[in-house]
């Protein structure tokens, strides 16, 4: 118990040093290529920061755990978007950009419906739908650099003089270190937190919810966080709305091309619910500070979480 404590320990302190590098490796891309930090955070960084969830799902999926995999996916994105979307607002007032409420937000629900189509179609998600999934996938990320990159030459445009451009061996350095210490960190904590639970008597669903699903999104969290000490809003959104919007398409499409993917209905609920609440953020463009999520929303987004988490434990 002592030694599976401290290997958690270990693996957050792992999660930390990972998250800034990543950060800044994204922040180097971005400026090097003219992006702006929203899309390095909807492309680079949310890519990177899900490959905990991916490597747990498709291990999960090849295993046989399937309620693992889909509790994974519903579980960290939920968790990205009321718990880390919620702490980086209490940590200072999150702006949310035109793009992310007019585009990147209803495609996260969009995803959520696509998901459940399939999965309530034949109670599984084959290898025919994960394509499709990852198809998808692939189309908002070419989406988005395209855009990104048209947007950040019209701002360079504008400049009266172009601010030096970064490395980008060393912006990819840091974005594939950070990465990967990221992934031995999220290994740490969800072998050995998972191992404790499991002690307990908690079943699969629950852990997969809760333990599975807040160690691998840990990353999102970190970096999330570090984003938003540093000012970073816009990787702090893009982040969030990213790692969902990889979650549900590239995170689930993966492993369904190793093996169909029972469904349990039970999951339809948390799908409605990380719909309702995605579209909630469309909602912050009308209250208080136009395109703002502030402390309030932040904390209201942190309370929701617990409860969600009491209700899933209930249930």
């Amino acid at each position: 118990m002592i030694l599976g404590l401290l290997a958690v320990v270990i693996g957050f302190a792992l999660l930390i040093g990972g998250a800034n590098l990543l950060v800044d490796g994204a922040c180097r891309l971005a400026a090097r290529f003219g992006m702006p930090e929203r899309v390095a955070g909807l492309t680079v960084v949310a890519i990177g920061t899900s490959l905990p969830e991916l490597v747990v799902s498709v291990t999960s999926a090849v295993s046989g755990h399937a309620d693992m995999a889909f509790g994974n996916v519903v579980g960290s994105c939920l968790a990205n978007l009321l718990l880390i979307l919620g702490l980086s607002a209490v940590i200072a007032p999150v702006t949310l950009s035109r793009g992310t409420q007019r585009f990147e937000i209803p495609v996260s629900v969009a995803a959520c419906g696509l998901l459940a189509l399939f999965a309530n179609t034949d109670g599984q998600v084959t290898a025919l739908e994960g394509a499709v999934l990852l198809v998808a996938f692939a189309a908002f990320v070419a989406r988005t650099a395209i855009v990104g990159l048209a947007e950040g030459a019209g701002e360079k445009d504008a400049q009266a003089r172009p601010a030096p451009r970064p490395s980008v061996g060393m912006a990819v350095w840091l974005v594939v270190v950070g990465a990967v210490v990221l992934k031995v960190g999220a290994d740490l904590v969800v072998d050995n937190a998972t191992a404790i639970a499991a002690a307990a008597g908690v079943s699969e669903r629950v852990i997969g919810i809760t333990v599975v699903a807040l160690g691998t999104c840990l990353p999102e969290l970190v970096t999330s966080v570090v984003a938003a000490f540093r000012g970073n809003s816009d990787i702090a959104v893009g982040n969030v709305v990213g790692s969902n919007i990889s979650n549900l398409l590239l995170v689930m499409g993966g492993p369904a091309l190793f093996a169909n993917i029972p469904y349990d209905a039970a999951y339809n609920l948390d799908l409605a619910l990380l719909a309702v609440f995605s579209l909630a953020l469309v909602g912050f463009a009308f209250i208080g500070r136009r395109h703002e999520m502030s402390r309030a929303g932040g904390v209201a987004f942190v309370v929701l979480y617990a409860a969600y988490i009491a209700a899933s434990v209930l249930r």
